[in-house]
């Protein structure tokens, strides 16, 4: 004798409920989720109707950075050229710089210069203690 099976009728599942399901998923790691955010330079950049002020060429130190090369360059010290950032951090430490308060480091920089190398020349200048710093860009 041949059994006939009965033919079931399967349940099916809402697609409504799971849509939502997913939306409160994706709501919930949006919500939680943590996002870094890159400050960048913190410059205090000159106001807009300011005159610019004069400064004695003594007072200027030139530092100019070129792929991975440094040299800087000042009346009182001449040029002096560093082949590694390590070099040229020790050295700036090292100098006597009276009043550096009213000095001014003029970091220039060429276009194959990587951005991490003007960084931390930048940083170097900032943490000897240079308050006025300009960054200018060589064409």
């Amino acid at each position: 004798m041949i059994r006939i099976k009965k033919k079931r009728n399967l349940e099916e599942i809402s697609a409504s409920s799971m849509s939502d399901i997913a939306f409160l998923l994706l709501v919930f790691f949006m919500v939680t989720a943590v996002f870094f955010v890159k400050e960048g330079l913190n410059v205090q950049l000159p106001r807009k109707n300011s005159n610019p002020t004069l400064v004695l060429r003594e007072n200027i130190y030139e530092i100019l950075v070129a792929g991975d090369l440094i040299k800087m360059k000042n009346q009182s010290i001449g040029t002096k050229e560093y082949r590694n950032l390590t070099d040229f951090r020790e050295e700036l430490n090292l100098m006597e710089i009276s009043d550096i308060e009213n000095k001014v480091a003029l970091i220039k920089t060429t276009g194959e210069t990587k951005y991490g190398n003007m960084l931390d020349a930048l940083s170097a200048v900032q943490i000897r203690g240079f308050k006025q710093i300009s960054v200018k860009r060589l064409k």
